[in-house]
């Protein structure tokens, strides 16, 4: 698209009949006929009788579909379908032709036309390509709907915080969005290294282009390097077809190596030779291909001691760490406990009754240590707003899970935390705080009342906690 094209007018809701057309036709007869149908069933058409006026219209109104002759005098229908494609390359454009015109309309859709329509217009065809017309807008509109939810979702606004370390993590990503320069990522897990690599992608010049994500340590060491950069059939057994690699897809984008730590020695070294060289060769073949893509790497480990332990690659390293993007863990920036919570509460809380914290289950939250990080405060948050039935969530409705890991602090179960994903994270936390309430209940002889003051919670409290983890009292108080 050229840099001084103006943005035609878009609509302000999805694409729906009526559709709004323009005709383009130096015979004013024929413009004028056909806008007549048009109106006649629902549609809003408008004319123009040459290429040049109806470039004008489309940059100053939104039109959904453009019909055009092929045969005008100055622009004919086929610099302007080329034109239109080319400043505005989502518009729907027909062709209106004769019957004896069929190689010049194939000679329009070659161009970037969608489809044509025959003169003199039969209503049937008419009716049946606006509809297609219309299915595509819609189509269109899903797409972007949900690009840009993808795009709002992984927002540099979603790396929530006023700390000093998350202040510095945002200057490094406007860095980062600005650069070509390959990124490497490192944090704990649960620290939101996806975040901010989708982040600096959505928020650079390239974010049109491919984005390609991988997680290293999910597939085994014997298929990786087919992932990564393809095979040729026969390569080896179950190799029936060629197949290009990730890094192929990502040509002139962006690939996200996520947990390249736990990437084999024996990859490393073909991944550095298609950084530093820009080449890959898929397996089983020997020509080399030249691919462009930018890196973005991740890892929860210390590189630097996986290197003095010739786990990793030290010229490796350096050819990805061109800017190092370090995450803070959240027990160093406990003050922005707040600000994520409020954030959550609103991410999760659409549907549910709860539209705050107390102090004092603002204070409690600021006194754990997260092991799991922020996507273990996350799920703290889903799980208070699921168990609350008021619009304050209280001590509370917080205070089971939050005990039961203090207490544990130093158990090194802990460590698993942060290998754990969104959803695993959240069972673990469901079986922890299911099984300090069933202590509880046992010590109490299975008496809610005495288990809900040992623990310091109302009884409706506990009583609600009891249903929703579906713990049978009766076992209980049996056993």
């Amino acid at each position: 698209m050229l840099s001084n094209t103006p943005s035609p007018p878009e609509k302000t809701e999805d694409t729906k009949n009526p559709l709004a057309i323009l005709i383009v036709d130096d015979e004013e007869l024929s413009a004028l006929g056909l806008k007549k149908i048009l109106t006649s069933i629902n549609h809003k058409a408008s004319v123009a009788h040459d290429g040049e006026t109806a470039l004008e219209m489309i940059a100053k109104e939104h039109f959904d579909l453009i019909i055009t002759d092929l045969m005008m005098p100055g622009m004919d229908g086929f610099a302007l379908v080329k034109r239109i494609k080319s400043l505005y390359p989502d518009k729907i454009v027909f062709i209106f032709t004769g019957n004896d015109s069929f190689s010049m309309a194939r000679k329009a859709l070659s161009l970037g036309a969608d489809d044509f329509l025959l003169k003199p217009v039969n209503l049937d065809q008419l009716n049946i390509a606006l509809s297609q017309a219309d299915e595509k807008l819609q189509l269109k509109s899903k797409i972007a709907k949900l690009g840009k939810m993808v795009e709002k979702q992984f927002s540099a606004s979603n790396i929530v915080g006023s700390s000093k370390p998350i202040r510095q993590v945002h200057m490094l990503i406007e860095k980062a969005r600005k650069s070509h320069a390959n990124v490497l990522i490192q944090g704990e897990s649960g620290t939101g290294k996806e975040l901010v690599a989708r982040a600096i992608y959505n928020h650079s010049s390239d974010k049109k282009s491919s984005f390609v994500s991988v997680n290293c340590c999910a597939i085994s060491e014997g298929l990786i390097e087919s992932e990564l950069f393809g095979h040729v059939k026969g390569a080896f057994s179950g190799a029936i077809n060629d197949r290009i690699g990730l890094f192929e897809e990502a040509n002139n984008g962006t690939i996200f190596l996520d947990e390249i730590g736990d990437l084999p020695l024996s990859i490393q070294s073909k991944l550095l030779r298609a950084i530093q060289e820009r080449e890959i060769r898929r397996v089983g073949d020997n020509t080399i291909k030249i691919v462009n893509v930018r890196i973005i790497a991740a890892t929860n480990r210390n590189l630097k001691d996986a290197i003095k332990t010739h786990g990793f690659r030290e010229d490796l390293f350096y050819r990805l760490n061109v800017i190092p993007i370090n995450l803070p863990s959240l027990r160093v920036r406990l003050s922005d406990v707040p600000l994520l919570v409020d954030h959550f509460l609103k991410k999760h809380g659409e549907h549910s009754p709860a539209k705050s914290f107390s102090i004092a289950a603002l204070k409690l939250l600021q006194s754990y240590h997260y092991p799991g990080n922020v996507r273990e405060l996350e799920n703290i948050i889903q799980r208070a707003i699921s168990f609350s039935s008021s619009s304050t969530i209280t001590e509370e409705d917080l205070s089971t899970y939050l005990q039961m890991e203090k207490s544990r602090a130093s158990s090194p179960e802990l460590d698993k935390l942060n290998s754990l994903s969104h959803k695993e994270m959240k069972k673990h936390m469901e079986a922890i705080e299911k099984k300090y309430l069933i202590h509880h209940l046992k010590q109490s002889r299975g008496n809610i009342i005495n288990a809900a003051k040992a623990i310091k919670i109302t009884r409706t409290a506990f009583h609600n906690k009891v249903k929703k983890l579906n713990i049978d009292l009766k076992e209980i108080r049996e056993s």
